[in-house]
């Protein structure tokens, strides 16, 4: 099981490619800047992967178009595409990148320590970094 008290890895793992690793290699950083453990680890693996995917499957839908032509049935792309931008939004979520999920993340670290009794819900968040 993973250790929640360890970074996670700077550098992505051996077997991603292309799109993959360099979304771990943009969004790494800033997760480890923000607290993000090895805990996490096969959640960001996930999102690295449904964004690869995602990526591969517009690049399809740009060369192929959404539809063929000569049969006017939808290309399996577009579905592709819609599926990982919906997973995209949920593991996004997960990882606190999304405003509402931040708020969240900073409510709970608020919630969560006795050191601030009698601040304002806007003086705490002021020491929380995102």
């Amino acid at each position: 099981m993973a250790d929640y008290k360890t970074p996670l890895q700077l550098t992505a793992p051996r077997y991603m490619k292309g799109y993959a690793r360099t979304m771990w290699d943009n969004l790494v950083p800033l997760l480890i800047s923000r607290g993000t453990t090895n805990i996490s680890k096969s959640v960001v693996e996930t999102y690295c992967q449904t964004y690869s995917i995602s990526r591969q499957a517009y690049e399809d839908i740009v060369e192929y178009g959404m539809t063929d032509e000569s049969t006017g049935k939808k290309n399996p792309s577009v579905t592709t595409y819609e599926n990982a931008v919906k997973n995209l939004r949920g593991l996004a979520s997960d990882l606190g990148l999304t405003p509402a999920s931040q708020v969240q993340l900073q409510k709970l670290i608020i919630d969560s320590s006795d050191d601030h009794e009698g601040q304002s819900f806007s003086e705490l968040v002021k020491d929380i970094k995102f």
